[in-house]
């Protein structure tokens, strides 16, 4: 019986985790008005009360995918900071995860994924309580690691300790997320080996 349990609560999982993913496809792809509970139902082949079942309205709806492609999603918290050119290797490592999350989201047929999430956080502005806090949060959390990591790479030597860790971080952040935002332009998005080349730019000037 238990083990029944267990699949039943698994299948629902996924079952879940699968609705959040195509209405965050829809989401990327129409305004939050224009999204309808036909639409989701067609793409997830699930009934309306199936989708009740594990949300309560398409706000809810909403809400979820939000917090899934926006809020829980900061990749450079899953990066180690290595004791050998920590700097170099993080900006591998996070180039490394971009580039695997561009591939994932292509195969389900999303070919420029900041243009997906640049959507969805201009609804989510004003469809999700409290988002412009949230997110500014989020960014401080960001940049207190690249903190972390340019500390930790003037510490081995790697780069000059006469460079404010602070402010140097937040010139890496930023090459990020301007980077990001223009990429949401441009017909594939973002253009990693070209973010690489900035961010290690960046590391080479520190270095002197």
């Amino acid at each position: 019986m238990s083990e029944k349990k267990g699949t039943i609560r698994k299948n629902g999982r996924i079952t879940r985790e699968n609705l959040i993913f195509q209405s965050f496809i829809l989401f990327s792809q129409k305004p939050y008005d224009k999204v309808t509970f036909p639409d989701i139902e067609k793409a997830t082949g699930l009934s309306r009360g199936a989708i009740l079942y594990h949300f309560s309205s398409k706000q809810a709806i909403f809400n979820a995918v939000v917090e899934f492609a926006l809020l829980s999603r900061t990749t450079i918290l899953e990066i180690p900071i290595n004791e050998k050119d920590p700097l170099k290797s993080f900006i591998l490592d996070f180039i490394s995860s971009c580039n695997i999350a561009i591939r994932e989201m292509s195969k389900h047929g999303i070919k420029n994924m900041n243009l997906a999430h640049y959507n969805i956080e201009s609804q989510a502005l004003y469809f999700y309580d409290q988002f412009d806090k949230l997110s500014r949060q989020m960014r401080m959390t960001e940049l207190k690691v690249w903190t972390q990591v340019i500390k930790k790479a003037q510490e081995v030597g790697e780069i000059e300790k006469k460079y404010d860790a602070k402010i140097l971080a937040s010139l890496f952040l930023n090459a990020y997320l301007g980077h990001a935002y223009s990429a949401a332009k441009e017909e594939k998005g973002c253009d990693t080996k070209l973010l690489l080349d900035e961010l290690m730019y960046l590391r080479e000037i520190s270095l002197r």
